[in-house]
């Protein structure tokens, strides 16, 4: 049985913002600010349920359904309706304590953080008096603090290029995995982005990338003279009452925190809290937030009057964020929307902004994001034309291909309820989805079979490293005589010859997921590993971002050792 609990927040100004019995002197002034606010944020009177009862017992009923046949631990979902906002918890935060999902929990919300400091930078330039702009090469705004791939990139590259992911700079997003060196600031980081290749043309591609998000709030903090997390709580939360969320923590096992769960030999097993720490990458995707506080940050990006004043952003700066600037490719397209002719009801994606993906959805323009990461599935998407919207997190599911897709399945179904069509979705279709529309993706099962290296293996031991990325260790296995280990800040891994100088390498600890998700399948490696030498000596080796290649990073080899330490 899931337990859950609705909270509905439709107070009346009588009941709320009696503001009209308050001392209207200077010295109130900062109270009245705050009351009328609140006023705003929790609603008005009069205004139109954000739901009928029946779409209500509707969904909760199909969300009972597939969070059983999903086996989903948790859940938290909020509802917006102009003023009005509906909260429904549901499940467990903790499975191993039983803690309810409450909406005060708090839930990792990921690369949706992007969008948050896309809207903090646009804060940031209404205050800035003309010394911000989108448009403005970052090099004038920070001088030669930093370097990209090349000095065309370096001299030419904006905050716009850096917020749409279109600079074609290598995503590195293995450092997602492994964290950053500890004692690495966010200035070291900037200074060192030419470690990063060049994939794609610059403004021709989209390659999705953490550092450059990065760079962008540097760009604000150099401006400003104050850090990014300081400059969020300030000027965009606290703004917002947004007073749970969290913006970057360094223990996140308290009991206000739901725990994610993800899938290994078919069964859920707990990630450890610290698989979300990305320490001075927090600007790419480190927060935590809730239903209660997702209720205003919905609010904002509906462009309410009252809170695009309070934080000082205009509606059509907003409008600016989420504005699609290219068409994303294909293969990307691909995973973000259902636009084939087999869908009953098409979403079509039309493209990225700043921050914001934008769909096309029963004829409405969508502004949306989302992420999924060791879990933790959210999305955040929005109906602008309805004055709709709403925010929807999971904190683990039984193995899926698309973890995202079932999160989306279950948005267009909230959707159609809300704006009074019939849903396409189904309790049957809900939990067998993507089909019976389409066949479902499946990773290969396919068995790889360890070859003979070119050199013994005690030739490949030693510290690789990046001034960005920090040391690679390799050393001979302890426990296979065929095999080196691979180690990466959070990252350990075992290293498999695949012939040549190449190895696959298969993720163990806290990653071990990833290799072995579905019980009686063959391991799935992580990424090819590739060895350089020269003169019979092993003198670097390259790491792409995953098995599908991408350029990958160098790392040169700064010491060696031939016998295991």
């Amino acid at each position: 049985m899931i337990d859950h609990h609705i909270q509905i927040k439709s107070l009346t100004h009588k009941t709320i913002c009696p503001i009209q019995n308050f001392w209207r002197g200077p010295k109130m002034l900062t109270v009245l600010t705050r009351l009328i606010l609140i006023c705003v944020v929790l609603g008005g009177k009069g205004r139109a349920e954000v739901i009928s009862y029946e779409s209500e017992q509707k969904l909760v009923n199909l969300l009972k359904h597939v969070m059983e046949c999903r086996e989903i631990p948790g859940l938290t979902l909020t509802l917006v309706r102009g003023k009005e906002y509906k909260t429904i918890p549901m499940g467990v935060a903790n499975r191993a304590t039983g803690e309810k999902v409450t909406p005060n929990t708090l839930f990792f919300i990921g690369a949706i953080t992007q969008t948050f400091t896309a809207t903090l930078l646009a804060e940031q330039m209404q205050r800035s008096a003309g010394v911000l702009h989108f448009d403005t090469p970052i090099s004038q705004l920070i001088g030669g603090e930093f370097q990209l791939a090349n000095k065309q990139l370096t001299e030419s590259v904006t905050l716009r290029d850096a917020l749409t992911h279109r600079t074609g700079i290598s995503p590195g997003s293995v450092a997602g995995l492994t964290g950053l060196p500890k004692a690495m600031s966010r200035l070291e980081v900037i200074s060192h982005l030419k470690e990063l290749p060049q994939q794609a043309h610059f403004r021709d591609d989209f390659q999705f990338n953490q550092f450059m998000y990065t760079l962008a709030a540097y760009v604000g903090e150099k401006i400003s003279a104050s850090s990014w997390e300081k400059l969020m709580r300030t000027h965009i939360l606290d703004k917002l009452l947004m007073s749970s969320t969290v913006v970057a923590v360094d223990d996140a096992t308290g009991p206000e925190f739901a725990r994610s769960y993800v899938s290994e030999q078919s069964e859920l097993v707990e990630v450890p809290a610290d698989a979300f720490e990305l320490g001075p990458l927090a600007p790419s995707g480190t927060m935590y937030t809730n239903a209660e506080d997702m209720a205003k940050a919905l609010k904002l990006f509906l462009a309410d009057p009252y809170l695009t004043a309070q934080v000082r952003i205009p509606p059509p700066v907003l409008e600016e964020l989420m504005t699609p600037r290219f068409l994303l490719p294909l293969a990307i397209r691909a995973g973000l929307d259902r636009s084939s002719y087999f869908w009953p009801v098409p979403d079509f994606n039309v493209g990225y902004g700043m921050g914001f993906f934008r769909n096309t959805y029963r004829g409405f323009q969508i502004p949306w994001h989302a992420s999924s990461v060791h879990g933790f599935t959210s999305i955040m998407w929005l109906v602008p034309e309805k004055n709709v919207g709403l925010f929807l997190s999971v904190n683990g599911q039984k193995h899926n291909e698309n973890p995202l897709g079932i999160i989306q399945m279950l948005t267009y179904y909230i959707t159609d309820l809300m704006l009074g069509f019939d849903p396409w979705i189904n309790e049957t279709s809900a939990c067998t989805f993507p089909e019976p529309f389409v066949k479902a993706i499946e990773f290969p099962n396919v068995e790889f079979k360890p070859q003979v290296a070119d050199y013994a293996l005690a030739e490949y031991q030693g510290t690789f490293s990046s001034k960005l990325l920090g040391d690679i260790v390799i050393r001979k296995s302890a426990t296979n005589p065929k095999a080196l280990t691979m180690t990466m800040g959070k990252l350990t891994g075992t290293l498999h010859p695949e012939g040549g100088n190449v190895f696959r390498l298969f993720l163990e600890g806290a990653y071990r997921y990833m290799q072995v998700p579905v019980a009686g399948k063959h391991p799935i490696p992580f990424a090819r590993v590739f060895f350089d030498f020269k003169s019979n000596q092993c003198v670097g080796l390259k790491l792409p971002d995953s098995v599908f290649g991408g350029n990958p990073v160098d790392f040169p080899k700064t010491n060696s050792f031939k016998e295991e330490l």
